[in-house]
Formats: C-alpha cells, sequence, structure tokens
C-alpha cells in the first residue's frame, strides 16, 4: 500500500493521524471521500460543488418546512391539526439537519477536541438547541416549534459557505489556469516515427515536435529548428523569447512560429509549470502574521459571544418568557459568528498570491506579502540586475614590457575564465570564440568571491591570476604605470576593469562594459514614488558606482565584497526598519538571505531558489514596485476587512442582545458581511502592472 500524502486529496488540509484511504488517495474524513465521488472535483471547485449538491437537497425540505409553518402563521391550524403538522415539519426537518447540520456539528466536536472553539460552535449551540427543543415541544404537544428558524438558518449558513468557497476557487483560478495551459497530447520522434501520445506517459528523452500554434508539452532543450516562444503565461513578460539549439524550453509556453524539435528533461511532477503550482499551494496553506493574529483573536471572541448569548437569554427569560429569550439568544451566537473575521486575511492574501504568480512573480508565503508591504528601503545588485548582465569586452591592454602577444593574452585570460560562472568570465569565453582564440587547458583552478579566479594554464607553469586591484594586491601582483594609466581611462568611462597576470606582475589589462536594462529608470521613479530609499551595492569599483550612480540618480556603494553587501543589509535593517534585496538568487544568495524580503529576478527555469522570498520569473524590474504596490493594497484590504468584520459583529451583537434582531434576519447580516469581505478581497485582481 502506498504511503499515505501528507494533506488530503479533497480539501488540501493536512491529514489526520489515521486518514481514510480509497483507490490508494488519502482523506481526512468521511465527508471528503463523499464529495469527490459524487462531484468528481478535488481542492477548492470541489468543495464548492460538494456544498451545492447539499445547499440543493436542504433548500427542498427547508422550503416545505416554511411553506407548513407560514402557512400556520397565517392561517391557524386547528389543535389537533398542528400537532399533526409539527410532526411532518420535524421528518421534513430531518434531512436538512442531516445534509447542512451534520457537518458543521462535526466541525465544531473536532475544534472542541482540540480545546478550541470556532464559529461553527455557535451555529450549532443555536440551530441544534432550536431544533432539539422544537422536537421536545412536539412530543409533548406543548409550546411553540423552530423548524423553520433552524432549517432557514442552516441553509443560509451553507449559501454562505458556497459563496466563502466559490470565491475561493475564483481566487485559486490561477492554479487551475496554470494547469490547464499544458496540452493533453504531444507529438513524439521514436525511430524517425512520428506519433501523438498521452503527455502522462512522456518519459526523459522522449525527442518532442512541437509546431506553431501548439504549447509545449513537457521542460527540454532545443536539438532542432528555432522560432519564437511565448512565455508570458510563466514569467508574466509578453515579449516572445528566441529559442534555438541548446536553450531550455518550458512546459505550458506556446511556440509562436518556426518547428521546434527538443529532447525532454523534465516531466510529471519535475516539470516548471508543476513545480510552481506546487509552490503557489504551499504558499495558500501557509499563515501570516496578520492571519494568526485573527485566529487568536477568534478563539478569545467566540466564548465572549457564547457568554453573550446565555446573558441575553436569562434576562430575556424573566422579562418577555423563553420563546423570545430563546429567538434574541440564538440571534447573538448567528450575528456574532466571526465568518468575516476569519476570511478577512486569508481571502485577501490568497488572492494576491495568485495574481502575482499571473504575472510571473511567486511570493513564498503570506508573511512574505505582509512584509513586503513594510518595505522602507531597496538594496540592488547592479551586474544582472540592474543591468542586462551581458558584459561585452570593451578594451584589451597589454603592457608592452611582458613580452607577450596580445593573441596569447587573450588565450590565457579566455582560458582560465572558461571555469568561471562569473558574467565576466562568460562575456569574455564569447569574445574568444568569436574571434577563433585558442582554448587551452587549465588545472587547478579556484575561484575566490568577490574577487577573482586563479588556477595553471597549458604549460605555462605558473598560476594565472584574473580579477580585482584588491586581488592583485592581495596576491602580490604588481600594477606597473602604464598598467596603472589605462587602468584610469578605462575607469574613467565607467567600464569594469579585470587584471590578469602570473609571476608576481600584472600582464594586462580587460576592460568590460554593460547596459542597462532598459525599464530600470522607470522602476527606480516607481519605487520613489513609494517613498522607497534605493540603494545599489556593487563589487565594482567606484568608477563605475559613480557612472551608475549618474545614470540612474541613485546612491551606490562600491567595491564590496559579499559580506560586505550583508553587513551593509544588516546595519540597514537595524537603523531603517525593513529592508529588501534585490539580485539574481545565486551570486547573491548571502545577501537575499539577509534582509527581511530577499527578491531574486529572473529565476526562469530555476523556481526553488531556497535564498529568495519573492521570486520573478523574468526580469522586467517594472515587476518590483508593482508588487510593493501590490502588498500594500493587500494590507490594506485586510484593514478595511478586519475593521469591517470588528464593526458589524460588534453593532450586531448589540442589536441582537436588545432584541431588535429576528435570527433569519442576523443571518442574513452575517451572510452579507462574508460577502462585503469576499468582494472587497477580490478587488486585488485588478492591480494592473502599470497602476500609480
Amino acid at each position: 500500500m502506498n504511503k499515505p500524502a501528507e494533506s488530503c486529496y479533497q480539501c488540501g488540509l493536512l491529514l489526520p493521524k489515521r486518514p481514510l484511504l480509497r483507490k490508494n488517495l488519502s482523506y481526512c474524513c468521511y465527508g471528503c471521500v463523499l464529495a469527490h465521488e459524487i462531484t468528481g472535483e478535488k481542492g477548492e471547485e470541489g468543495e464548492a460543488l460538494w456544498i451545492l449538491a447539499r445547499l440543493g437537497l436542504g433548500a427542498f425540505f427547508s422550503m416545505n418546512v416554511m411553506v407548513l409553518s407560514y402557512a400556520d402563521y397565517f392561517y391557524p391550524f386547528e389543535e389537533g391539526v398542528a400537532s399533526k403538522v409539527n410532526y411532518i415539519m420535524l421528518v421534513l426537518a430531518i434531512p436538512v439537519m442531516i445534509f447542512l447540520g451534520i457537518p458543521i456539528l462535526r466541525n465544531s466536536v473536532k475544534g472542541i477536541s482540540e480545546f478550541m472553539l470556532n464559529m461553527d460552535t455557535l451555529i450549532v449551540v443555536g440551530t441544534f438547541s432550536a431544533y432539539l427543543l422544537s422536537v421536545v415541544s412536539t412530543f409533548k404537544s406543548q409550546g411553540k416549534v423552530y423548524f423553520d428558524t433552524a432549517s432557514m438558518i442552516l441553509v443560509l449558513v451553507t449559501l454562505g459557505r458556497f459563496l466563502e468557497a466559490s470565491a475561493k476557487a475564483q481566487a485559486s483560478s490561477v492554479i487551475k489556469e496554470l494547469l490547464e495551459r499544458s496540452p493533453k497530447e504531444a507529438t513524439i520522434i521514436r525511430d524517425g516515427v512520428e506519433k501523438k501520445v498521452s503527455c502522462q506517459s512522456l518519459q526523459k528523452g522522449d525527442i518532442v515536435k512541437v509546431i506553431p500554434g501548439e504549447s509545449l508539452a513537457v521542460d527540454g532543450e532545443v536539438i532542432e529548428g528555432e522560432g519564437g516562444v511565448d512565455e508570458s503565461m510563466i514569467t508574466g513578460e509578453s515579449k516572445p523569447v528566441f529559442k534555438e539549439k541548446g536553450c531550455r524550453v518550458i512546459s505550458g509556453t506556446l511556440n509562436i512560429d518556426g518547428m521546434l524539435i527538443y529532447k525532454a528533461t523534465d516531466v510529471g511532477e519535475e516539470r516548471i509549470l508543476s513545480r510552481l503550482v506546487k509552490l503557489l499551494e504551499e504558499a495558500r496553506k501557509s499563515r501570516s502574521l496578520v492571519e494568526r493574529l485573527a485566529d487568536r483573536i477568534s478563539a478569545i471572541f467566540i466564548p465572549i459571544a457564547i457568554l453573550i448569548s446565555a446573558l441575553t437569554f436569562i434576562f430575556w427569560s424573566f422579562k418577555s418568557g423563553i420563546n423570545i429569550a430563546l429567538m434574541n439568544s440564538l440571534s447573538v451566537l448567528l450575528i456574532s459568528c466571526p465568518c468575516a473575521l476569519g476570511i478577512a486575511a486569508p481571502m485577501a492574501i490568497w488572492v494576491a498570491l495568485g495574481r502575482a504568480a499571473k504575472e510571473g512573480v511567486l511570493l513564498r508565503t503570506g508573511e512574505t506579502v505582509e512584509r513586503l508591504s513594510h518595505i522602507k528601503r531597496i538594496f540592488f545588485d547592479k551586474t544582472g540586475t540592474l543591468t542586462k548582465g551581458k558584459m561585452e569586452i570593451s578594451s584589451v591592454f597589454v603592457d608592452s614590457n611582458s613580452r607577450i602577444s596580445l593573441s596569447d593574452f587573450i588565450s590565457t585570460s579566455a582560458s582560465l575564465e572558461s571555469a568561471s560562472e562569473h558574467p565576466l568570465g562568460k562575456s569574455l569565453g564569447e569574445f574568444a570564440s568569436k574571434k577563433g582564440y585558442v582554448l587551452i587547458p587549465i588545472s587547478e583552478f579556484r575561484a575566490s568571491p568577490g574577487m577573482g579566479v586563479q588556477g595553471k594554464v597549458g604549460e605555462l607553469g605558473e598560476t594565472v591570476y584574473i580579477g580585482s586591484r584588491r586581488f592583485m594586491e592581495k596576491i602580490g601582483l604588481v600594477r606597473n604605470e602604464a598598467i596603472v594609466n589605462e587602468q584610469k581611462r578605462l575607469e574613467s568611462e565607467g567600464q569594469t576593469v579585470a587584471f590578469c597576470g602570473w609571476g608576481q606582475e600584472v600582464k594586462g589589462i580587460l576592460g568590460f562594459s554593460e547596459e542597462l536594462r532598459e525599464e530600470a529608470g522607470e522602476a527606480v521613479l516607481s519605487l520613489r514614488d513609494l517613498d522607497i530609499d534605493i540603494f545599489v551595492i556593487t563589487g565594482d569599483d567606484k568608477f563605475v558606482g559613480e557612472a551608475l550612480s549618474k545614470n540612474l540618480g541613485v546612491e551606490v556603494r562600491s567595491g564590496l565584497l559579499p559580506q560586505d553587501k550583508v553587513n551593509e543589509i544588516k546595519a540597514s535593517k537595524n537603523r531603517n526598519g525593513l529592508t529588501a534585496m534585490v539580485g539574481d538568487g545565486i551570486n547573491d544568495a548571502p545577501a537575499l538571505a539577509a534582509s527581511d524580503v530577499g527578491i531574486a529576478l529572473g529565476c526562469g527555469v530555476d523556481i526553488t531558489r531556497e535564498s529568495a522570498d519573492a521570486s520573478l520569473l523574468g526580469n522586467d524590474l517594472k515587476k518590483i514596485p508593482w508588487v510593493l504596490k501590490l502588498a500594500k493594497k493587500t494590507q490594506g484590504k485586510i484593514k478595511e476587512n478586519l475593521f469591517w468584520a470588528f464593526f458589524y459583529n460588534t453593532i450586531g451583537i448589540g442589536l441582537a442582545a436588545m432584541g431588535l434582531l429576528k435570527p433569519v434576519i442576523a443571518t442574513l447580516a452575517m451572510i452579507i458581511s462574508g460577502l462585503f469581505v469576499m468582494g472587497n478581497s477580490l478587488r486585488i485582481q485588478n492591480l494592473k502592472i502599470n497602476s500609480k
């Protein structure tokens, strides 16, 4: 037998110690088993359908009870007839109590068994008290019956649950949309023959063919063909991405033009799309600080509401009799149900997480949304974040006294950098390849983060060093006057400088230039509009930093090692409140982890970076101020929801205790309050990228 999953297949909640197993699927309770068997759906959609099915049955029987009850109210029956009608209403109300009341009762009992009172406790106490009192009155043929009140309250409460489940399903629509973007079938090539197969049967290594207009079934690497691919459904960026041999492709993306043949590398749950959905679901299950606070308030509020209801019953019993007392105390219980309070925070956060995912921004937890709304200062990495990360060789200088040719110098330095993952090394390697320089085998390679690299190249015999001025000074390589003069010239032009040397002296110098992202300036202005302090921290020298500062109009702190960046962020957190760091998520991992919110830019295929709290799957810097606006708007909606919930409950309890609210009206008010919270939260979906 397969090991049970950690969460219920139907509702997604954590499983008990002994879950129910059906066809190797794990459920938390029999209700979820029945819901899946009847609706064939799981998650919020299945829950909404299951509630709707129960609501239909309950409403049918409840309406019959209401017809008999109001007939007796307007045209009173004779005593013998009235007694028989009460028995009929008792029987008709039984299915209502079973289909609508038992699920609420079960949740209440579960809460009590865990020493927690919940909103279901209030509903159960009120409705079952009214029903049981009516049963006793029916058998004893004395007093008034309240089958109509108990039945209608359960119908209205269930209607509210259905509307809530539907709203949750709408908030979760992003997950469903992501899953639906993956095609059901794919064309594979085996032994030179093309054939259609189910995407579920695809395996690693399969050769997949996709023509224009088709979506990619699995992740892979292009081995033949070229064309543009629309990755907006994953990254949120509308600009097509050109793909050619060697490029990675992602499942769910759309091939726009050109035929692509690619080798499947990740299938099933390993696909980027599947991992994105899983991470989004995990984020929705997490609890933010404000959600936990609302839970604690509800835990205190419910016993107080029960106490107020009991006092109301005692007061009205002496004043107007048990019938009026029961109705007024029941109204207190119903109006005080903290339904709106319970969904005030999670509903808004669910919508925000889904809206962010739709724009290619993955927020790890609900707490990330809360922290983003309070960010006061943002640090940006330079290379690959504010710039395109594509370093171009703009100049090469070799000291005439070094007795080495330009071609040998480039071959030596490019060979050593070929083992490096740094953007400078990649740029140098591409430059050497395009110019036809031969790469020489290397050995004993070692990288010094933030400083440079070293290793032995070919038959040179000595260790070659490439890196910053600080690295050269640490190693003890001497820079002569010609090297220093060239360094000053390149730095005055804003170029990034790297030195290369061996045998106790620097042999030459490499100048790199890089281009700012087109949207960098606009993103900086948008962040300033949000009163965010902006700083750039970089390992480049002060001249490069000054050039960047002039272009963007921001303060740049240069010459920083990885630990220096961490220290800058820690100092800012102590002085200025919540601080965010924006980087590429790889070289900036320590700084991202040190910040209150780490934002990784351009994650692309690597959406599981542990160092980032927020991951931008694309490279659009404008999404950083946008996600901050989203977080602020979400927190604003949560505050509005909480204020409304407290206002509604406080005023409602007072009116009910005074006898000014009927139970059915109290239930309607409870539903309207929940609808306000849900509608207010769903407005978060309307926030556009270019909104001010």
